[in-house]
């Protein structure tokens, strides 16, 4: 779904897919994009996330949520284990919530 912004104040003037979005009362939680591909999911889709957070003026605390049916790069885990923003879902993870 194309991402955009209900306040006039703050219409985005671009469009970018955007699987997951949760929202408490008015504010966005969590952002986040689904990747069902045969390659483990690498720095560059937690990149590209961190750069929408800041284009749809989200705050830094704003979970960023990267699902993958193939799993994550070493390099990925690196990064995410040393940040409280970031979560990586996998398989495993998705079905058995471990």
């Amino acid at each position: 779904m194309p991402a955009r912004s209900t306040d006039a104040t703050t219409r985005l003037t671009w469009s970018s897919p955007i699987e997951v979005l949760a929202q408490s009362a008015d504010r966005v939680t969590a952002l986040g994009e689904v990747k069902w591909r045969s390659a483990a999911v690498g720095p560059d889709q937690l990149t590209r996330l961190e750069h929408l957070r800041t284009l749809m003026k989200l705050p830094a605390n704003v979970k960023l949520l990267l699902f993958s049916r193939a799993g994550f790069t070493d390099a990925l885990h690196h990064l995410a284990t040393r940040r409280d923003d970031v979560e990586l879902v996998d398989l495993q993870r998705l079905y058995t919530g471990s």
